[in-house]
């Protein structure tokens, strides 16, 4: 471990004979949670036996590490620089001691839960399925819906959750964030309505009737902010609370819809849909995998992540 220096002091070799390892286990929970309280309840130890490490810590390395504010603790300069270099350490010393608790997914007999959106569970359910079916057997894949952000940031922290893929960039403490790609939106139609391929033309864009999903929030769809924005409204005749719904409706009625062009392919031939690229320019979602630190040593969910993040960055680049 590089020695470590704060405010003009070192921590030699000598005296890190002398330093106590746990404390930056306590260092790293405390930067997490930022909270005195909760790192105990997460260490099994008492309040007083924080404070103690932290004034420990804040001894050794000659800075307070940690500010008490309104909001909770807040790092300083000095242990924002140790972060990193202090997970990474304690991440190869645990990899070292504990390797014999490897994840063989061919032997494995275990559950993982992602919460995921709807429409990125159309979206990417059947390839996790498929892959889990042909690598790890035992495995029960359960996709749980979406909850709020503040909800799904204590089930990743209290370990109810493993994973979270979503269109949400989700901030909080321990939580991190991989763009995985991109969910970019296309317009379905009956195919002996529409064109035979390309961009849809504006005029039968705005002319045919639309179904479409139950806004979440009174911000409404992204699609018709986009119009707005033109002075153009497209005609809605339909509004409905599932995404197959949504197509099968479409399918039925000769309406439009808008899908992520991976969900539509999977639609398109068997309700006789035909894709259009948008006559409007809308920015696609980003698909992004979140995941919490509790799990940093946890091989299993390393594994999943690891082929989550493989998978869906490769299917991403073929859509």
């Amino acid at each position: 471990m590089a020695a470590l220096h704060s405010q003009g002091k070192k921590v030699s070799k000598a005296n890190l004979k002398r330093f106590d390892l746990n404390l930056l286990v306590v260092f790293l929970e405390l930067w997490e949670t930022r909270s005195v309280t909760r790192t105990s309840e997460r260490l099994s130890l008492t309040q007083p036996a924080v404070s103690q490490a932290l004034k420990r810590l804040r001894t050794a390395l000659g800075d307070e590490l940690f500010l008490q504010s309104r909001t909770g603790l807040q790092p300083t300069a000095r242990a924002q620089q140790l972060v990193l270099p202090v997970r990474r350490a304690l991440d190869e010393l645990g990899g070292s001691l504990f390797a014999e608790g490897s994840f063989d997914p061919a032997t494995a007999a275990c559950e993982f839960h992602i919460a995921t959106s709807e429409i990125v569970e159309l979206s990417i359910a059947p390839l996790l399925a498929r892959t889990l079916r042909e690598e790890a057997p035992g495995v029960v894949l359960r996709l749980r819906a979406m909850p709020d952000t503040r909800t799904a940031c204590t089930m990743l922290e209290d370990g109810d959750l493993q994973l979270l893929l979503s269109t949400r960039d989700i901030q909080g403490a321990g939580i991190q964030n991989e763009i995985l790609g991109e969910l970019r939106l296309v317009a379905m139609l009956e195919k002996s309505i529409g064109p035979a391929e390309g961009v849809m033309p504006m005029s039968q864009y705005l002319s045919i009737p639309h179904v479409v999903m139950q806004p979440l929030d009174h911000r409404g769809s992204i699609v018709d902010h986009v119009l707005a924005r033109q002075g153009l409204k497209r005609p809605i005749a339909a509004v409905v609370q599932n995404y197959m719904v949504m197509a099968l409706v479409a399918a039925q009625c000769g309406y439009i819809c808008h899908l992520p062009s991976a969900v539509a392919t999977q639609f398109a031939d068997i309700l006789g849909l035909a894709i259009y690229d948008l006559p409007i320019e809308v920015q696609p979602s980003r698909l992004i995998m979140t995941s919490h630190t509790r799990f940093r040593s946890d091989p299993g969910v390393a594994w999943l992540s690891a082929r989550a993040s493989e998978i869906l960055k490769n299917w991403h680049q073929t859509q």
